[in-house]
């Protein structure tokens, strides 16, 4: 056979395959931890807004039953929010509800993924 007529093969080895699996197999494995975080991250945002937007202007209202109901709220949607992560304080026109807490998933062997929520809303009387 004539080496012009040879055709050249093109393609992946064996090798360029499994590490390119192992590559996309990292990803979707990191993909699955952090997904899970944000999408606690979203819906605790949602319900603080939705708060925020609901009791504004709206009837008296405490520290202890903002406290009270954004528990409530969270418990509903599935989302676990320490008491202790929970800061209401009083300002000008009503109050001011933070929520600032660090969740943490384990990805490999020492490595974590952390999301850090810090999320705030005012209150307005």
């Amino acid at each position: 056979m004539n080496a012009g007529a040879r055709r050249r093969q093109s393609g992946i080895t064996a090798i360029g395959f499994l590490v390119l699996a192992s590559v996309f197999g990292l990803v979707g494995l990191a993909a699955l931890k952090i997904v899970p975080l944000y999408l606690q991250k979203m819906r605790l945002t949602t319900i603080m807004h939705d708060m925020a937007a609901e009791f504004s202007g709206g009837a008296a209202l405490t520290p202890q039953s903002i406290r009270i109901e954004l528990l409530k709220r969270a418990s509903v949607e599935g989302v676990n929010i320490p008491t202790d992560s929970i800061k209401i304080t009083q300002v000008k026109n009503g109050y001011q509800v933070q929520v600032t807490q660090e969740q943490r998933t384990p990805f490999v062997a020492d490595l974590w993924f952390v999301v850090v929520v810090d999320e705030q809303v005012e209150i307005e009387r």
